[in-house]
């Protein structure tokens, strides 16, 4: 039952690396590495545990921050690798008690900034040329998967326990929120009789049947696992050409938040609550 108790505060979508609580981006041109490692007692709002590197809000807003980075700010960078920085887990997905404590229009809305987040990973390893390799070094379910599966490609780690899965169907009763089925079966080019048992399936896939059903691209024993995680990295980097460095800067915005909009320097938007209109209204820096 939804907690209609629950009162929304104000978010604010800017950060840096240098305010990075989840997450740790590591620059070795021309490479990346973006290192999961969500603090469970850190959650964005409320005292729910971010436990098994779940994710919230705050997480996926830093991961936002972190591929407009690399993409912008590091045109040197041509791979990015995601990954984990815990031991036997990558992801276990969004968080199910902070799911369960928010709002209809939180859940919808944190449903589509996931997707934009990872839509945003594609399109830059489309139109800038960073491709992302998913490092999945642990139990990856859920969006954890969705993540993965933004991703150019996905190698997982064979360790017997490992395992990918979206199992959103068999335990909650919903369907994936972030784009999960569409990228099995449209860009993994899943058959569709094995995306269906896939949904199916709680426990997931592992091992050489997820590669059987093209759930992911590789398994590698634990004990190769970086060494071929480098290797595919370097392979993927190769395939964009070389782009030098620096980029473009991505400052503070700054700008006055108000209850019915915010006003930056060149940019205004106004919203009003009762019509269902947000107004968005741009002027051009004045002559010199």
């Amino acid at each position: 039952m939804e907690n209609a108790a629950v009162v929304e505060t104000p978010v604010r979508f800017e950060t840096d690396p240098t305010r990075y609580v989840h997450w740790r981006l590591e620059l070795e041109p021309p490479l990346a590495r973006l290192v999961m490692d969500v603090k469970e007692d850190r959650p964005l709002r409320g005292d729910y545990p971010l436990k098994l590197n779940s994710y919230d809000l705050g997480v996926d807003i830093e991961l936002a921050d972190a591929i407009q980075r690399l993409r912008f700010e590091h045109p040197e960078v041509r791979a990015v690798v995601v990954t984990s920085g815990r031991d036997r887990v990558f992801c276990s997905g969004a968080n199910i008690y902070m799911l369960g404590s928010s709002t209809h229009a939180f859940k919808v809305n944190f449903c589509k900034f996931t997707n934009e987040t990872r839509l945003a990973l594609e399109d830059a390893s489309l139109h800038s040329g960073l491709k992302a390799l998913a490092a999945v070094n642990g139990p990856c379910a859920g969006g954890g998967y969705e993540l993965a599966l933004a991703c150019d490609e996905i190698l997982l780690v064979d360790d017997a326990s490992s395992a990918v899965s979206l199992p959103e169907v068999p335990l909650l009763g919903v369907l994936p929120g972030t784009g999960g089925l569409t990228r099995v079966v449209d860009k993994r080019k899943v058959r569709r009789d094995l995306a269906d048992v896939f949904s199916s399936l709680g426990e997931g896939v592992k091992g050489r049947r997820a590669v059987q059903w093209r759930l992911v691209d590789e398994t590698v024993p634990l004990s190769r696992f970086p060494a071929r995680t480098a290797e595919r990295a370097r392979a993927l980097a190769a395939l964009s050409p070389e782009k030098p460095g620096p980029g473009v800067t991505l400052g503070p915005l700054g700008g006055q938040y108000g209850e019915d909009g915010v006003e930056h320097r060149y940019v205004r938007l106004q919203i009003d609550s009762g019509e269902r209109v947000a107004r968005l209204t741009l002027s051009g820096p004045e002559a010199g």
